[in-house]
């Protein structure tokens, strides 16, 4: 019955197509980063060039998130993901034939980047045009789907991934360029009536993006839940960055372990994702996301101080659980409460914030790692989220939004 609830909202034709798109395109996503690294690698034989290769597709969220969701309240979100797989299909697909012609590999990394640019337009548009295709009542249902989804196509799409490249090589990428191709043919059945679109201007995306920042800082109730949000999740990217030396360091354990670990967030995500509409009935939305990040924080610390992978394996179940109360609960908060024609440029304004501060964290926590135990260092991330959502629930802007 739960399932059933869960995927109620794929009754509607419009949201159908658009959770398949997004599925689709999804496991692009994998396969770039994958059939990247595999060529990188396979040209260079350079560890260096190979990490850069993995972290191309998401630089462009902190660089140009402010503007991508501004883009796409300009051209309207249904035309924005359009031409972001349209883009994206045609920038995947010449990466054989670039390297096929022996054009330098910082080719095929501007064909890539060319594409995560898109994916910045694409990924607030995907959040924006949700309200527009599903009922109000159906909403948070609608984004535990998305969520839940995600997360196991990030598992599926990457086993996938590796599959194609072991047997097409850099083919991998024309199967790539395939799913956006089918993407966008989903997202143009999409029967909606769209917008008139804006001409596009520097100027006008400038002003468009500010407002985006101006939205978060002079709505009450996003303020506050944008900063508090932002405080902490300050345990996500160090968990991030310091599971796999866990797994591999701390535990002397391989690939296959640190694959179970990714399995486990995304299992515990998935049944999140299809129990939600009952965990989260006659349940405020602020309480929600303080539980979510006070039991994630909980279940870091636990993790530091787990003796081995099976109970880590147990425990990064509940986190994959916690982290759809508060990340699907804040989606659906800030859908509600921002003005529908603002909707992407705050997502987006959002997003670039978010990974701002992840990057940070990501280096400074990597660089401890070096010369201190990872569990320490998981426990203190753990105790400051922990902290961090006792704090917000003394404050009703955060802890009694509806």
């Amino acid at each position: 019955m739960n399932a059933a609830r869960s995927l109620a909202a794929l009754r509607s034709p419009n949201f159908a197509l658009l959770w398949s798109a997004q599925v689709i395109s999804g496991f692009g996503d994998r396969i770039t980063v994958v059939a990247l690294a595999y060529v990188t690698w396979q040209i260079t034989h350079s560890a260096l060039s190979t990490a850069v290769a993995v972290v191309m597709a998401s630089l462009p969220y902190a660089i140009f998130g402010f503007f991508g969701g501004a883009i796409a309240d300009a051209v309207g979100h249904r035309r924005a993901m359009i031409a972001s797989d349209l883009i994206r299909a045609l920038a995947i697909g010449a990466i054989p034939l670039t390297l096929g012609f022996q054009a330098p590999l910082g080719v095929a990394y501007a064909l890539v980047l060319v594409a995560a640019l898109c994916s910045t337009v694409f990924n607030p548009a995907r959040l924006a045009i949700v309200p527009e295709l599903v009922p109000a009542e159906q909403l948070g249902t609608s984004n535990s789907l998305v969520y839940a989804s995600d997360r196991t196509v990030e598992i599926v799409g990457v086993l996938a991934a590796g599959a194609l490249v072991a047997v097409l090589g850099e083919g991998a990428f024309y199967v790539d360029a395939a799913t956006f191709a089918l993407s966008g043919i989903l997202l143009r059945m999409i029967d909606q009536h769209s917008r008139a679109s804006r001409r596009l201007s520097w100027g006008g995306v400038l002003s468009d993006a500010a407002d985006g920042a101006r939205v978060l800082r002079d709505h009450t109730v996003l303020r506050a839940n944008t900063i508090f949000s932002l405080l902490a999740q300050l345990s996500l990217p160090v968990m991030n960055g310091l599971i796999p030396v866990l797994v591999f360091r701390e535990y002397g354990l391989g690939a296959e372990e640190f694959a179970a670990t990714e399995a486990a967030i995304a299992a515990g995500a998935v049944i999140a994702g299809v129990i939600y509409p009952i965990v989260s009935r006659g349940i405020r939305k602020g309480r929600l996301i303080v539980g979510g990040f006070a039991t994630y924080g909980v279940v870091v610390v636990l993790i530091a101080a787990s003796s081995g992978l099976p109970l880590t394996l147990a425990l990064l179940v509940l986190a994959g659980f916690a982290n759809v109360l508060f990340f699907v609960s804040n989606v659906t908060l800030s859908q509600e409460v921002t003005p529908p024609a603002l909707r992407a440029r705050v997502f987006g304004a959002r997003t670039a914030l978010l990974h701002l501060t992840w990057l940070p964290m990501i280096l400074i926590s990597g660089g401890l790692a070096e010369d201190v135990p990872v569990q320490p260092l998981l426990a203190a991330a753990g105790a400051l989220t922990f902290a961090v959502a006792v704090v917000g629930a003394f404050f009703r802007s955060i802890r009694d939004v509806e």
